[in-house]
C-alpha cells in the first residue's frame, strides 16, 4: 500500500509540475502579446518558440510515463495479491501434510474398535477436502492454482457451489499467469455477483481446457439471465449491470487482454445459465 501511495503522489506531483510550466508559458505569451503591444518581434520570440515546443514535448513524454507508471502499479498490486494467494494455497498444503499422521490414528483407532461406518465417514470428509486442493493443482501455473483455490474458498462460504475441472496444465500458455489471473478472476467474481443477486441456490462451473490450437475455460454460473438487448454491450468499457457497484471496465479488460494476445471470448444466456467461454491460440 505504502508504494502504491508514493506512485500516486509522484504522478499528482509530476502534473502539477507540467501544468505549471504550461501556466507560465501561456502567461508570457499574454503579456508579451496582449499586455505590451509596443514590444517588436525580437530574439524573446524565438526563445518563446522554443521553449513552448520543448515543454510540449516534455508533457508529452510525461505523459507517457505516467501511464506506463499506472500500469506498472496496477501489474505490482495484482502479482502482489497473486503471491499472498499463492502462500495461502501452500499454508493449505503444508496443514494437509502435517494432518495426515494425525487422520491415519484416527482411522486406526476407529477400525481397532469395529467402528467402520464412522471410520468411512471419516475418510470421505477428508477425502473430500483433499480432492478439492487436487482439483486446482492440476495446472503447471502456481498464481493460476492459488487463484482457483481462492475463488473457491470464497464461493463456498458464500453457500456457491463450486466445480473446478481441469483439463490442461496450461504449458507453454503466451499469456503471463499474472494476465491470465485478471482474466479468470473478473469473470468468477461476476459470477459470484450474478449468483449473489438471484437469491438463489448458487453453481458455478470453472472448466480449463485446451486442443490441439488453443487454450481454452469456461465460466458457467445459474445466476439471472443477461437481457438479449445489452448482451452485445456487455464488453464495452463504462457498461455495467451492477449500477454504482459497477465501473463497467473489468470485461472490458478481460477482453483487451484476450485480444492482446490473439484471443477472445463470448457469452451466450438464458433462463438457466450464464456462460462465458475464452481461448488463446497456442
Amino acid at each position: 500500500m505504502k508504494n502504491k501511495l508514493n506512485v500516486n503522489k509522484t504522478i499528482v506531483t509530476v502534473i502539477i509540475l507540467n501544468a505549471f510550466q504550461i501556466a507560465v508559458i501561456i502567461g508570457a505569451v499574454i503579456y508579451k502579446y496582449f499586455m505590451k503591444k509596443s514590444v517588436k518581434i525580437d530574439s524573446f520570440d524565438s526563445l518563446l518558440i522554443i521553449t513552448v515546443i520543448l515543454i510540449l514535448i516534455n508533457s508529452f513524454l510525461t505523459i507517457k510515463d505516467i501511464h506506463l507508471l499506472g500500469e506498472q502499479s496496477s501489474q505490482y498490486d495484482f502479482i502482489k495479491d497473486t503471491l499472498e494467494k499463492v502462500e495461502d494455497l501452500n499454508r493449505v498444503l503444508r496443514a494437509q501434510r502435517h494432518d495426515f499422521m494425525n487422520h491415519l490414528q484416527v482411522v486406526h483407532g476407529l477400525m481397532e474398535m469395529d467402528e467402520y461406518d464412522d471410520a468411512k465417514d471419516y475418510i470421505e470428509k477428508v477425502f473430500n477436502d483433499i480432492q478439492k486442493v487436487n482439483k486446482i493443482l492440476k495446472t503447471s501455473n502456481p498464481a493460476v492454482n492459488a487463484l482457483l483455490e481462492a475463488k473457491v474458498i470464497y464461493s463456498e462460504k458464500r453457500g456457491i457451489k463450486t466445480h473446478v475441472n481441469v483439463n490442461s496444465q496450461l504449458k507453454n500458455i503466451k499469456m503471463p499467469g499474472w494476465e491470465l489471473c485478471r482474466v479468470l478472476g473478473n469473470l468468477i467474481d461476476n459470477a459470484i455477483y450474478a449468483i449473489q443477486q438471484n437469491g438463489e441456490q448458487g453453481c458455478i462451473t470453472i472448466d480449463i481446457f485446451e486442443d490441439l490450437k488453443q487454450y481454452g475455460f469456461k465460466i458457467k454460473d445459474n445466476g439471472p439471465q443477461i437481457q438479449q438487448d445489452i448482451i452485445d454491450k456487455i464488453f464495452e468499457v463504462g457498461f455495467t449491470t451492477k449500477g454504482e457497484k459497477g465501473e463497467g471496465m473489468g470485461l472490458a479488460i478481460t477482453k483487451e487482454i484476450l485480444n492482446k494476445y490473439g484471443g477472445d471470448i463470448i457469452v451466450t444466456s438464458d433462463k438457466d445459465k450464464t456462460e462465458f467461454e475464452g481461448w488463446i491460440p497456442k
